[in-house]
């Protein structure tokens, strides 16, 4: 048997071993920052104020959004009570919720703002 080709092909397969774990930890730890930086109701609101001046700008009277739409555009994960409550938040006097469900938090809320 030869040895020495056993061996360097073992140190071989080592070393690309060593090369993976270090590309996954290092994909890990970029995934725990990117979870650290969580989104808060305030920024949401925000959003929706950016959302609202952008319309406004551009000559629209109204805007509709939905908290399916800011979740996905914010790309959130299980945090429809917080943009509903952010969207509730950035209501006027004349605005108008459209759908409200039973529940009153769902990705299925919608709300007209007057510009």
């Amino acid at each position: 048997m030869d040895y020495e080709k056993i061996i360097v092909e073992l140190l071989s397969r080592i070393q690309t071993l060593e090369e993976q774990v270090a590309f996954l930890m290092t994909d890990k730890e970029n995934q725990q920052k990117k979870e650290t930086t969580k989104m808060t109701t305030n920024d949401i609101r925000e959003y929706i104020k950016v959302l609202k001046n952008n319309a406004k700008n551009s000559g629209k009277e109204k805007l509709i959004l939905t908290a399916r739409d800011i979740h996905g555009e914010l790309n959130l994960k299980s945090r429809y009570p917080m943009v509903c409550n952010a969207m509730r938040d950035c209501m006027g006097e004349r605005d108008i919720i459209l759908f409200q469900p039973p529940k009153g938090n769902s990705s299925t809320l919608e709300i007209e703002y007057k510009l």
